[in-house]
């Protein structure tokens, strides 16, 4: 019954927001269940943060492999925890809406500006590498349409690469990247999301109608 109940729950509340958007009359309902959606996905964020700390703080209690790095994930979600806490406080303190302050302060500004976009950019930068990489990897292959097909990908990276560097400011790598990233590039990227949304819409289904039901054991 335990896993029973959730998917019946899952199940009424899915048809009941599909309903609201072939229904009219009842179409306000939609916000009602919306605001729910929510809040439910509020106390999974808290739940989600507790389990962080609980696998983490575990990690570290144990000195498991990679118990340094836990250490410094908890070090920063406390951080930024006592600088929102900090930032909300003293806009309520001051009258603002502390709830808005808590997430965008100066110090949240501070730390999402001087920390993390500073990360984003190094982790991008790797991203050369991992396609030289690849691409590599793809030229070793035996077969002919492997070894093909990685040539197709080297030279197209090597490419965009080449085209978006200030160095070799060339027109025409300039007008070739553009026609990649416009053309082959957005097709498939296009493919990729429809068949997301294809497989969202598959699952969606599956659950309403129940197909997905949990084992016996």
């Amino acid at each position: 019954m335990k896993r029973i109940v959730p998917l019946i729950i899952t199940m009424v509340f899915g048809w009941l927001t599909l309903i609201t958007y072939f229904w009219p009359p009842v179409a306000p309902a939609r916000y009602v269940l919306v605001e729910l959606a929510v809040i439910v996905a509020a106390f999974a964020a808290i739940l989600g943060a507790f389990n962080v700390i609980n696998v983490h703080g575990t990690r570290i209690f144990r000195q498991r492999p990679g118990w340094f790095y836990s250490f410094f994930l908890l070090a920063s979600l406390g951080i930024v925890l006592v600088i929102g806490a900090w930032e909300g406080f003293r806009a309520m303190v001051l009258g603002q809406d502390a709830a808005r302050q808590g997430v965008s302060g100066g110090g949240m500004v501070w730390v999402y500006q001087y920390v993390l976009i500073p990360v984003q950019a190094s982790l991008s930068a790797l991203l050369p590498f991992l396609l030289a990489f690849a691409a590599y990897r793809t030229l070793r292959m035996r077969s002919a349409a492997g070894a093909l097909g990685g040539t197709i990908f080297l030279i197209t990276a090597i490419v965009v690469l080449l085209g978006q560097v200030p160095l070799f400011n060339l027109t025409v790598l300039r007008d070739v990247r553009e026609w990649i990233m416009r053309v082959p590039a957005m097709d498939g990227m296009r493919g990729i999301l429809l068949g997301v949304g294809l497989g969202i819409m598959a699952t969606a289904l599956r659950v309403l109608i129940g197909v997905d039901r949990p084992s016996s054991d």
